[in-house]
């Protein structure tokens, strides 16, 4: 703990609200390498061909096609 000294000395010579904001960025600091050495839970990214395939059976029945899209829109929604 020998830094924490010289910090606590500086830290309680500065007026409240300048020792607030310092003990935000620590705070900050903290976050940034908790965060950083959390492990990952991000699931495993799918093929786009196998994301579309995987969603198909869905879009089987009652599905509009392009036509029936611009038909009720009443414009070329691709522009």
């Amino acid at each position: 703990m020998a830094i924490a000294e010289p910090i606590y000395e500086l830290v309680t010579s500065f007026p409240q609200d300048q020792a607030r904001e310092i003990l935000t960025f620590a705070e900050s600091i903290r976050a940034k390498y908790l965060n950083g050495n959390q492990p990952s839970s991000k699931v495993a990214p799918v093929p786009w061909a196998e994301l579309v395939y995987s969603l198909a059976a869905s879009w089987a029945e009652g599905f509009p096609t392009l036509e029936d899209i611009r038909a009720n829109s009443g414009q070329d929604i691709l522009q």
